[in-house]
């Protein structure tokens, strides 16, 4: 056993290196004995050893011979009486190879015949399954024996056998995949800590249908059956675990062996006969004594991912005063696949600080579920809001598949994977209030303040609210893309969405929803209004939601509007740095002259024609100009247009002189 191999100076650093509290070695008033005693008595210990062992008669019977009040050497002398249990009857309990190959582990001489011959040979012969043990955790006095030197130092040795007996209560049942855990009785006086790790064990076993046996294997891999041994507090555990193939049908699991573990001890006193001091301790001897002798049986099955979940009849209308009731069942085809591991009420309460809803007394299904201090719930209290949990435990090779749905009572809940199953942590809730006498229908849904449409990069808000007083409850907003994109108002949805919306998208269509519940007493009807933002609005009610099938009344609405928007393009903004785009600019065309064919005018008149033309030139030209190519461009055209202006009106001039 892998809690026995250890060598004889780890044992004696183990058991004689503490000195105080249950462990201690040797107490304090050793140093009234003298140095000169310990020196002596060390220096002697051959001679101490030969004499014992040819002139002790109790050497042979259940005394151990005395040893100096030095703690190894005192081990050293129970560890050398060891080698004498291999001549005591082989029995299951302490084989002689084992002792030939392992001394470690040998029972000690002292408590050999308490633990083997005899004792286990009776339990063996009995005709029950696991034979009941004799009580062996008796005291054996071992006498006062001289220390020869003349140092006058005795000591006095009391060995106790402490045993920790392991056997199981009853046959087991092995499903694929699971675990079956047994706590063996507890040890008296426990066992010491720096044995505890010493007995931790693992066996394999393998399903041997010729013989029908659990037969042990060294290698995992080839193992159908794994045992794990180890201490928890004061006794051990045993955890059985079928990890292997397809192999199923019962198989007889048997162990019959005390395992010694290891000693410690115990300083009790020191005695005084004249000049003589007499030390007395205690040395426990530490045993494991299995008696295991069941039928395992071992149940196989098909692997199989399961897609739908369904858990019926939960009871979510207590009345106050009530006490919560495990009502949940599951369908009677999926029994053979998954079952109720345990239900949960929690009464919840608004933290002031954080703003949000937390559990202050439950109730479960399961009493090993509560913890020490934790609030109960006896019964309903009205006007208080519970939320139901439920967990649900695999059978057999049984997965859950990721896609997997989940209903309660008939509708949707969201739920975890755990190690053996699925928990939905928020089933259903309830405000425990009064029954309700008369129940009424809500014809419209008055939503208020939403915003619906937004431009490409903008991110979501939710604003949406309803009327004073309204029996319509929004439970929370969302909108859902067109690129299959999401996004929720409420946390406890949003956060497990993948394909999450961050931002609206140009070119994507999105689609408004909300999910309402009704105010107490109230439901919905196939013909419920929608009315948002005082524009009646259509919708297609989702599958989420929550119908009565015989009545057809609506319990909670998931509402997936004809409200949708899809944003446009940004336009990419002008760059400051690089200049306008400039218009072409035409030359502006010379005014016609005409022939004069009037009498010759004033030179006034010629001079006010030529002032008009060049008046109306410059506006004209400088408007356009000054709006694409600034004051420097225009006043250098009207420049142009006045030089041309004057020209024209010189040429004019000496036409007429030419025709007087």
């Amino acid at each position: 056993m892998n809690g026995s191999h250890f060598d004889k100076q780890t044992q004696r650093e183990r058991t004689c290196s503490l000195v105080h509290g249950t462990w201690r070695c040797v107490g304090a008033k050793i140093a009234c004995a003298g140095a000169c005693a310990l020196m002596v008595g060390q220096l002697l210990l051959p001679s101490v050893a030969l004499a014992t062992e040819c002139a002790d008669p109790a050497a042979g019977t259940d005394e151990v011979a005395a040893a100096p009040v030095t703690p190894t050497v005192a081990e050293d002398t129970a560890a050398t009486t060891a080698p004498a249990a291999s001549t005591a009857p082989a029995t299951d309990a302490a084989p002689a190879a084992q002792a030939t190959v392992e001394p470690q582990q040998t029972i000690p001489a002292d408590a050999a015949n308490e633990s083997s011959g005899a004792a286990l040979a009776g339990q063996n012969a009995s005709g029950d399954d696991n034979a009941a043990m004799p009580a062996s955790n008796a005291i054996m006095p071992c006498g006062v024996t001289d220390v020869v030197g003349g140092s006058d130092v005795r000591v006095n040795t009391t060995v106790v056998p402490r045993y920790t007996d392991c056997a199981l209560p009853s046959n087991v049942t092995l499903e694929k995949g699971q675990s079956y855990t047994y706590d063996f009785p507890d040890v008296e006086g426990g066992i010491p800590e720096a044995l505890a790790s010493e007995v931790v064990e693992v066996k394999y076993y393998r399903a041997d249908a010729a013989s029908g046996t659990l037969v042990e294997v060294q290698d995992a891999s080839m193992s159908d059956v794994t045992a794990h041994f180890e201490p928890v507090g004061d006794h051990m555990r045993l955890t059985l675990t079928f990890t292997g193939g397809a192999a199923g049908g019962s198989y007889r699991l048997t162990r019959n062996e005390a395992l010694y573990i290891g000693a410690a001890l115990e300083y009790t006193g020191t005695d005084y006969e004249g000049s003589s001091t007499i030390l007395n301790e205690t040395r426990y001897d530490y045993y494991l004594r299995y008696a295991i002798n069941r039928k395992i049986t071992l149940v196989a099955s098909e692997n199989e991912a399961l897609h739908n979940l369904d858990v019926n009849d939960v009871k979510t209308d207590y009345a106050p005063g009530e006490a919560p009731r495990a009502t949940a069942t599951i369908p009677a085809a999926d029994a053979d696949k998954y079952e109720i591991a345990y239900e949960c009420w929690e009464e919840m309460e608004l933290d002031m600080e954080s703003g949000e809803s937390v559990p202050v007394a439950f109730w479960y299904s399961d009493p090993a579920k509560y913890t020490p201090g934790m609030k109960k719930i006896d019964h309903f209290e009205e006007g208080k809001f519970y939320m139901y949990s439920v967990e649900l435990r695999l059978k057999g090779d049984n997965t859950v598949a990721d896609d997997c749905n989940m209903n309660v009572n008939g509708h949707w809940v969201h739920h975890i994977k755990t190690v053996n199953g699925v928990f939905a942590p928020n089933a259903d809730n309830m405000l425990c209030e009064q029954p309700i006498d008369e129940w009424r229908a809500i014809d419209v849904i008055e939503i208020n303040g939403a915003t619906t449409t937004f431009k490409a990069g903008d991110k979501p808000v939710f604003t949406a609210n309803v009327p004073t007083g309204s029996n319509s409850l929004p439970q929370c907003e969302y909108w859902t893309g067109s690129d299959g994109s999401e996004v929720n108002s409420q946390k406890f949805w949003d956060q497990n969405i993948t394909n999450h919306i961050d931002a609206f998208k140009p070119g994507v269509t999105y689609r408004y929803g909300i999910y309402l519940k009704p105010a107490r007493g109230f439901y919905f009807t196939p013909n419920t209004k929608l009315v948002i933002n005082g524009q009646e609005c259509g919708y297609q009610m989702g599958e989420a939601s929550v119908v009565d099938p015989e009545s057809g009344c609506i319990f909670t609405l998931w509402l997936n509007t004809d409200l949708t928007f899809t944003p446009e393009a940004t336009p990419a903004p002008v760059d400051p740095e690089k200049p306008a785009p400039q218009p072409e600019v035409k030359p502006e065309p010379k005014p016609e002259v005409k022939p004069e064919t009037k009498p010759a005018a004033k030179p006034v008149t010629t001079t006010t024609t030529a002032k008009t033309v060049e008046k109306t030139t410059q506006a004209k030209k400088g408007d356009a100009v000054l709006a694409t190519t600034g004051d420097t461009t225009a006043m250098t055209v009207a420049a142009l247009g006045v030089a041309g202006a004057t020209v024209a009106a010189a040429g004019l001039a000496a036409t007429k002189r030419r025709k007087h």
